[in-house]
């Protein structure tokens, strides 16, 4: 599955380039992008090779179909068949037919598009706004992080994290650290990822080999060439599949 890559600069740019692109409608803002609504629900699974969706109780809810999945914004997911990308709303149904050379996640009803050359928007509807030209390779979105008292901090080459005033209240003595989303934070202890909560305790045991942040109560994870899900128990909702 790709992994998009940040700019620093990325959302000042793209403010200044959707006001001549569509006369200000398109804006895009990390906060607002992400799941929403009932297609907060749905998370991209790995099963037999190919890509679908499972509800927020581990049910496949879209069947497995796809090269590649990501998580849904604005109603709409993008997903890959072949080399080409689209979009799909939550029943499954593909929205706007996997025609892009490349894609992004929608935000303030527009999303970044690649025709031949050119980065573009596409609407919800499926309509290319014609005339515009990004001229850069879109930022990342998704879940955004919550908004915490505890900072990561790294001392020597450990991390830990401290408060609003500075001082270290959870010891720096993980590999990896970030920032908390619904109250736990993933860290790396000798090579394999887990999850502390905010007194620093390991509410999940590191036993991955990738994390990701969790977004809406689950988290997914990588072990060895499998997915899987988790909950803030540490339960898994989906075992891990490939």
């Amino acid at each position: 599955m790709r992994h998009p890559h940040p700019l620093i600069h990325a959302t000042a740019l793209f403010a200044s380039l959707s006001l001549v692109a569509v006369g200000g409608a398109c804006r895009y803002s990390p906060d607002q992008a992400g799941p929403n609504t009932a297609s907060a629900e749905l998370h991209p699974i790995l099963q037999g090779g190919s890509w679908g969706y499972m509800d927020h109780n581990g049910n496949v809810a879209v069947e497995p179909r796809f090269d590649a999945a990501w998580p849904f914004s604005e109603g709409r997911a993008l997903v890959q068949t072949g080399d080409r990308f689209g979009y799909i709303d939550p029943a499954g149904d593909v929205v706007i037919e996997p025609q892009f050379s490349d894609a992004w996640y929608f935000s303030g009803g527009y999303a970044p598009v690649l025709v031949d050359t050119n980065w573009t928007f596409v609407g919800l509807d499926g309509n290319v706004v014609e005339g515009t030209s990004l001229g850069i390779t879109p930022p990342a979105s998704g879940p955004s992080v919550e908004h915490v008292e505890l900072d990561r901090v790294r001392v020597g080459s450990l991390y830990g994290f401290r408060n609003a005033s500075g001082q270290i209240v959870i010891d720096p003595r993980f590999d990896q650290a970030w920032h908390f989303v619904d109250g736990l934070a993933r860290v790396q202890v000798g090579g394999k990822w887990g999850f502390i909560d905010r007194s620093g305790r390991m509410a999940i045991e590191p036993a991955f080999d990738v994390a990701w942040d969790f977004n809406n109560g689950l988290a997914r994870v990588k072990v060895g060439e499998r997915f899987g899900y988790l909950n803030t128990d540490g339960e898994y909702v989906w075992e891990p599949t490939s």
